[in-house]
Protein backbone atom coordinates (compact mmCIF):
# COMPACT_ATOMS: atom_id res chain seq x y z
CA UNK A 1 0.00 0.00 0.00
CA UNK A 2 1.56 3.38 -1.09
CA UNK A 3 0.38 5.96 1.37
CA UNK A 4 0.44 9.89 -0.27
CA UNK A 5 2.34 11.81 2.10
CA UNK A 6 2.88 16.01 1.78
CA UNK A 7 3.41 18.54 4.72
CA UNK A 8 0.21 20.75 6.21
CA UNK A 9 0.64 24.02 5.48
CA UNK A 10 2.40 26.21 7.36
CA UNK A 11 0.72 28.76 9.49
CA UNK A 12 -2.57 26.47 11.09
CA UNK A 13 -1.24 27.09 14.52
CA UNK A 14 -3.48 29.84 15.15
CA UNK A 15 -6.48 27.32 14.64
CA UNK A 16 -5.16 25.55 17.42
CA UNK A 17 -7.95 24.44 20.00
CA UNK A 18 -10.57 26.59 17.53
CA UNK A 19 -13.56 25.42 15.41
CA UNK A 20 -13.13 24.68 12.39
CA UNK A 21 -14.34 23.32 9.29
CA UNK A 22 -12.00 20.88 7.29
CA UNK A 23 -13.28 19.97 3.80
CA UNK A 24 -11.96 16.32 2.00
CA UNK A 25 -13.05 15.17 -1.36
CA UNK A 26 -15.16 12.98 1.32
CA UNK A 27 -17.00 15.32 2.25
CA UNK A 28 -16.52 17.87 5.58
CA UNK A 29 -15.32 17.40 8.99
CA UNK A 30 -16.36 19.62 11.70
CA UNK A 31 -14.83 19.91 15.30
CA UNK A 32 -12.28 21.65 17.15
CA UNK A 33 -8.20 21.50 16.22
CA UNK A 34 -6.67 19.33 18.52
CA UNK A 35 -3.09 18.80 16.86
CA UNK A 36 -1.16 20.05 13.72
CA UNK A 37 1.24 16.80 12.73
CA UNK A 38 3.90 16.78 10.28
CA UNK A 39 1.53 15.05 7.62
CA UNK A 40 -1.98 14.88 9.32
CA UNK A 41 -4.76 17.07 11.21
CA UNK A 42 -6.14 15.51 14.41
CA UNK A 43 -9.90 17.40 14.90
CA UNK A 44 -12.19 16.59 17.19
CA UNK A 45 -15.65 16.18 15.82
CA UNK A 46 -18.34 17.09 18.00
CA UNK A 47 -21.50 14.93 16.66
CA UNK A 48 -22.58 12.54 17.67
CA UNK A 49 -19.69 11.99 19.90
CA UNK A 50 -16.57 13.54 20.72
CA UNK A 51 -14.64 11.95 18.41
CA UNK A 52 -10.76 12.64 17.08
CA UNK A 53 -10.68 12.07 13.66
CA UNK A 54 -6.92 12.07 11.82
CA UNK A 55 -6.78 13.64 8.43
CA UNK A 56 -4.28 13.55 6.01
CA UNK A 57 -3.13 16.93 4.96
CA UNK A 58 -2.98 15.36 0.72
CA UNK A 59 -6.77 15.10 1.57
CA UNK A 60 -7.34 18.62 2.59
CA UNK A 61 -9.19 20.83 0.16
CA UNK A 62 -9.46 23.78 2.51
CA UNK A 63 -9.99 24.72 6.27
CA UNK A 64 -11.95 27.47 7.53
CA UNK A 65 -12.67 28.58 10.98
CA UNK A 66 -16.30 28.27 12.54
CA UNK A 67 -17.67 31.30 14.21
Amino acid sequence: MIWECCRCPMGLEPYLDRRVEVATKCGLVKGVLRAIGETFLEVQEEDPKFELTIIQCAKVCWIRLLG
